[in-house]
């Protein structure tokens, strides 16, 4: 028995040293994150921060964090922000984020209510880090801007993780459910009900670069997108899309092919909102109605969204310039 508490207390001996090790390791390595900052062309700014845990976590917590991105002019901020990591598994971290954060860019202020939101990164163990998964879950979610407008929802669901058969290229899957848009913009649509039941996306993106801890200089960017599933239900309105795109000089090339359930009231929706006018609304409808006869189903309209050249095509619709991607 005692030769037994004596190895139990070496063990807790040698394992407080390693968490305190491990603090001192945290300390350090957020203390280098906030020097390095400015020369990765980030502006942090907090009012301090500890670490806490003993013995069996490593909890990070910043007090009033403040960053803004340099080269787009976006801040985000907050009055706290949380970092747990598993003292035996540091490379797996969940950041939980205090009820409220404001994200500023050049043209609004963007205030995040949230009754929950928390994410979880896992990098790959090794020098550079490289993200290997991550996931955002957020639960009675409320975004107003500066400029009078409103977006709600009641859950959120993130995720991506690394496809090793691809370079540098992430699958992607987002939901969310219960949208409520602007109180303003759903009586400008009332042949449509006032939530959007779900938002769903699974897709895979490549990039330029890995996201790993040097992402600050290399600014990894979009260069392909595989779209499998893009899925907007809104009342007896469905639309589905899938296709492929490269990009190229910053500009998307390729074909989205899109299905949309319950098209007219998409039409009536653009009259409302001043996007078509009652004059032309009729003409839309007719030619509208020659492309979904051949889908077989004419409450189906099936077109593709084609960008070439700089261009971008709704079937034989122009619709003007791509956005450019950078």
């Amino acid at each position: 028995m005692r030769a037994l508490l004596w190895i139990a207390t070496l063990l807790l001996a040698l394992w407080s040293g390693y968490w305190f090790v491990g603090k001192s390791a945290v300390e350090r390595g957020f203390a280098a994150f906030l020097e390095q900052a400015p020369a990765r062309g980030l502006e942090v700014s907090q009012s301090g921060y500890s670490v806490a845990g003993y013995p069996n976590r490593f909890d990070l917590t910043v007090t009033e964090p403040r960053l803004k991105d340099q080269r787009s002019e976006l801040v985000w901020e907050a009055p706290f922000v949380q970092v747990f990591s598993l003292s035996y598994q540091p490379w797996h971290v969940i950041a939980a984020f205090a009820p409220q954060q404001v994200i500023r860019t050049p043209a609004e202020d963007l205030t995040l209510d949230a009754g929950k939101l928390q994410a979880s990164v896992v990098v790959t163990p090794g020098s550079a880090l490289a993200l290997d998964r991550t996931t955002l879950v957020g639960d009675a979610l409320r975004l107003e801007s500066s400029l009078g407008w409103t977006l709600q929802a009641e859950q959120l669901r993130l995720a991506s993780r690394l496809d090793p058969s691809q370079t540098n290229a992430h699958e992607l899957g987002l939901e969310l459910l219960g949208l409520t848009p602007d109180a303003a913009l759903s009586a400008r649509l009332p042949d449509l009900p006032a939530q959007i039941e779900r938002l769903r996306i699974d897709a895979t993106a490549s990039l330029s670069a890995p996201l790993d801890r040097f992402a600050a200089e290399t600014r990894p960017v979009l260069t392909a997108l595989s779209l499998r599933e893009a899925l907007v239900t809104w009342g007896d309105v469905s639309v589905f899309a899938k296709g492929d795109l490269t990009v190229i000089d910053d500009m998307p090339d390729g074909r989205i092919d899109i299905r949309v359930t319950g098209w007219r009231t998409l039409v009536t929706a653009a009259v409302s909102m001043g996007l078509l006018s009652p004059d032309v609304a009729p003409t839309v409808l007719g030619m509208m109605q020659a492309l979904a006869v051949r889908s077989g189903d004419a409450n189906v309209l099936e077109l593709p969204l084609v960008f070439t050249q700089g261009r971008m095509m709704l079937g034989p619709l122009p619709l003007g310039p791509a956005p450019r991607l950078r």
